[in-house]
């Protein structure tokens, strides 16, 4: 892994000069979160990822990955269980919040956890070799153009015999036609081909509808 990260410790990735600058979407997600309209921010870990844990499908040690972290809660949760945990978000005010809501709580939590502001497809992180990723609502916002970049950061952290794990909203007629929304969801059979050959999908399970309709996926790495 070449970003040494120490716990507690919030990092800004720079951007190659050959990829995209997220700066715009810096600034659209800080906005948001300084809104007072942030449904994604509910502070409530689903329970599609507490099943997975008490599921035994992984040991409570090793390295999880937070992708879209936001402030935190389930970073929270999953260094609460006892993992190494490296939070990921766009929104430098998101990460302060991480910090700043319920800091007497979340200090406990968090003794296992670092965060980074960067753009979750260009991830500064390289053979992490974690356990567990973790995505609630990214990869289906992502311009379409980068999605291949998002799937080979995830490739190339997540270690043989782990888990990734995906919250995302399907593309449906309206959202494809509005301007503003043609890139959100992900089309009928995206996820399986956007990781293959490398990850295979276990399972994919039918949201409960919240703006438009939505599945968790469960993708494995198997060993060589």
């Amino acid at each position: 892994m070449t970003v040494g990260l120490s716990p507690h410790a919030v990092q800004r990735a720079t951007v190659p000069p050959d990829r995209p600058d997220p700066s715009q979407r810096r600034r659209q997600w800080d906005e948001r979160y300084l809104s007072n309209f942030r449904p994604w921010d509910s502070g409530i870990t689903p329970p599609e990822v507490v099943a997975f844990w008490r599921s035994g499908l992984l040991p409570y040690t090793g390295l999880a990955v937070d992708l879209g972290c936001g402030s935190g809660a389930h970073s929270a949760y999953l260094a609460g269980l006892g993992l190494r945990v490296i939070g990921v978000d766009l929104s430098g005010i998101a990460l302060r919040r991480a910090w700043e809501r319920d800091a007497g709580y979340l200090a406990g939590k968090m003794r296992g956890a670092s965060f980074v502001q960067a753009d979750v497809a260009l991830l500064p992180l390289h053979d992490a070799a974690a356990h567990y990723i973790l995505d609630i609502g990214c990869l289906h916002s992502i311009p379409r153009r980068q999605r291949s970049l998002y799937a080979q950061g995830v490739v190339d952290n997540l270690r043989p015999g782990g888990f990734y794990h995906l919250f995302a909203f399907d593309r449906v007629f309206d959202s494809s036609s509005d301007p503003e929304h043609s890139d959100r969801g992900v089309d009928k059979d995206e996820v399986r081909l956007l990781f293959a050959p490398f990850l295979s999908l276990l399972t994919v399970q039918r949201g409960r509808p919240d703006q438009q309709p939505c599945r968790w996926y469960l993708l494995y790495k198997r060993h060589a």
